[in-house]
């Protein structure tokens, strides 16, 4: 028998074909069977295949442990995760430090409260250290209730992430995201490390009162020798941080979802709108190369006749979608390289490549800034070898050429690229770049060859509808079933995979899921930091007022008026506002400067994000103060001086 494999890059290969690499070999260890054990094995096994088959001299079978996302060349190498997965860590991190600086907060100020009665317990004959144990219970027991809350916020949170990502993901998503052992374990960790920072400070000054003056207070005096009015007391300093770290988290926030709002406005070089694209695979109904190429001219001439469509060609592969296809690319007058062989990688150009058919550019509007199309006989199958060609983008020709006219010049496919042997093409035209991917850099150079030189299995039409179609409105619709019912019509055989618009191909692709799921965790962790932050300030300052009635009752006596305590309350938290955005704002642009690699068209430093973040954190530290300083407003002096 012969079963036919398609690659990724568009060949036809049996699968008992010595060059098919593409597939992966999965197996289970036995028991009491280690991976060094195993390798030694294995390589006496590869030697034993290298005997009876010359062409696969120098190769060694090894064992390594499985990748979870088991599509690695590299199975034990998970490295591309470890960036997002540490910048998440960390700005979870920050969170909890806001929340944990808040819990300290509040700790600070009771302790101040309790005075009294912890001096008058240990004039009795109370330990400190039994205070100290008091203390430390009180604040695990808290600890504990929020990892508790946060275990519950992370499952609902991953469910609905992974159900996100499983509406675009060409494969079934299995993920439990109850948390395990190790999960607990963290969280507790996390919980007791929180605890004894925030928590033992408040408690050891608790602890070592001054017996006689803390018997003597007053409850609703004012902090001993008003130091806790001064600007850079204890409390304030933790306030000032929340603050701080809250605009690096709000700003953070920003830039992220400046990035998806350009991500939507992308111009990725070719027409959006009025674009259709349909997915087919004539190999899963049967079919072989030559019966393949056939029956896709027979479907693009019938729907080139259909009268709401404009032009039509085909393509391997798609902008903005799963699959990417890669060459190597040099000078055809070059002595020939291999694309394996680091010293000649002055010569060669990487670039992505796709196949193509006639009026691609035409359709898709992707500008030809010289030479030309495909012509219909290039696109032939089995056309002859002095008939190769191969189209360039503006950035490929620049790298093989500066300052040169490409045109009729002849490049090289260098070999090393999925087995393939090189093969030298003439160049006739040149277009301007496209970009393949949201995420990334800026894009890469790219070679398109003819259809029916190449000829990949899996095929995507690309359809242009005519002026007279309204983008998004009904028509187009009604047209999405009228290509369905052409192309059935033509071989019902062959299955239509997808069939959308190109616009909603790039609403339902990775690259923009990648880019507004960052908005929306990060945009949450902002949120979440920017309320912390608010209640922290909120509380200091309602402390504050509430801890200096008296003083604000003696002032009012003498003169004062309401509006002169609401300014006093208000110049107070705006200051510590002043010195949180100041510190943030360098934090802030710190980090911006890490992200910048992960946003799209946006800067590090965009004076946008770095203008507003401080503005909404200014509004909403203005809010959280006027609401104890309007109550400071309205104290009678007569009630506040009996109220001594």
């Amino acid at each position: 028998y012969e079963a036919i494999n398609n690659d990724f890059e568009g060949a036809r290969k049996s699968l008992d074909a010595r060059d098919n690499r593409s597939l992966i070999v999965i197996g289970r260890l036995r028991d009491g069977l280690d991976l060094s054990t195993a390798d030694e094995r294995l390589i006496a096994t590869s030697t034993r295949m290298e005997r009876p088959l010359a062409q696969d001299r120098d190769q060694a079978l090894v064992v390594r442990p499985l990748s979870r996302l088991s599509i690695s060349t590299n199975p034990s190498d998970d490295g591309d995760l470890r960036v997002p997965s540490l910048l998440l860590l960390f700005l979870a991190g920050i969170v909890l430090l806001i929340a944990s600086l808040n819990v300290a907060n509040m700790l600070l100020a009771r302790s101040s409260t309790r005075k009294k009665e912890m001096g008058i317990r240990l004039a009795l004959g109370a330990g400190r250290s039994s205070l100290l144990a008091q203390g430390f219970t009180e604040g695990l027991i808290l600890a504990l209730l929020g990892g508790v809350a946060g275990l519950g916020l992370a499952y609902a949170g991953t469910t609905l992430l992974v159900r996100s990502l499983g509406a675009i993901a060409p494969i079934q998503i299995v993920f439990e995201a109850a948390p395990d052992i190790r999960v607990l374990a963290a969280t507790f960790g996390f919980c007791l490390v929180s605890t004894i920072l925030f928590s033992l400070g408040p408690s050891w000054n608790l602890s070592r009162p001054n017996l006689t003056s803390a018997i003597k207070s007053d409850d609703q005096t004012g902090t001993e020798g008003g130091k806790g009015n001064r600007l850079f007391s204890r409390r304030n300093l933790l306030v000032i941080g929340q603050l701080s770290l809250s605009l690096t988290l709000l700003a953070t926030a920003g830039l992220f979802v400046r990035s998806a709002l350009e991500a939507i406005r992308i111009d990725p070089g070719f027409r959006m709108d009025r674009e259709l694209l349909v997915e087919i695979d004539p190999s899963l109904a049967g079919y072989d190369e030559a019966q393949s190429i056939q029956v896709t001219r027979t479907m693009l001439e019938r729907l080139r006749t259909l009268p709401q469509v404009d032009s039509a060609s085909v393509a391997a592969t798609v902008p903005f979608g799963m699959v990417s296809l890669g060459r190597t690319l040099q000078r055809a007058s070059d002595p020939p390289s291999d694309a394996d062989d680091p010293s000649k990688q002055d010569r060669l150009v990487s670039s992505s490549f796709n196949v193509v058919g006639t009026d691609y550019f035409s359709t898709l509007g992707i500008p030809i800034l010289r030479g030309r199309e495909f012509h219909e006989n290039e696109t032939a199958s089995g056309a002859a070898v002095g008939a190769d060609v191969a189209i360039l983008d503006k950035l490929a020709a620049e790298k093989l050429w500066p300052k040169q006219d490409p045109i009729g010049q002849r490049i090289r496919l260098v070999a090393g690229n999925a087995g393939r042997a090189s093969r030298e093409l003439e160049v006739v035209g040149v277009v301007a770049a496209v970009r393949e991917h949201i995420v990334g850099g800026k894009p890469e150079p790219r070679i398109y060859l003819p259809f029916g030189q190449e000829t990949p299995s899996n095929l995507h039409f690309h359809v242009a509808l005519s002026p007279q179609v309204t983008p998004g409105g009904d028509a187009e619709a009604k047209i999405l079933e009228t290509v369905r019912r052409e192309l059935r019509a033509v071989d019902a055989r062959v299955p239509v995979l997808s069939l959308r618009t190109l616009r909603g191909h790039l609403e339902a692709g990775f690259d923009l899921w990648i880019v507004r799921t960052a908005a929306r965790i990060f945009g949450l962790f902002g949120l979440v930091a920017l309320v912390l932050a608010a209640v922290g300030l909120y509380g200091v300052r309602a402390f504050t007022v509430a801890r200096r009635t008296r003083e604000i009752g003696i002032r009012m006596a003498i003169g004062a008026n309401a509006n002169d305590a609401l300014q006093m309350v208000l110049r107070e938290g705006m200051m510590l506002t002043a010195i949180g955005t100041a510190v943030g704002l360098v934090l802030a642009l710190l980090l911006g400067k890490v992200l910048s690699g992960m946003l799209y068209q946006v800067s590090g430093t965009d004076p946008v994000v770095f203008t507003v973040a401080p503005l909404v954190l200014a509004a909403v530290s203005l809010l959280a103060c006027y609401v104890p300083a309007s109550r400071a407003a309205r104290i009678h002096p007569m009630v506040a001086l009996r109220g001594e």
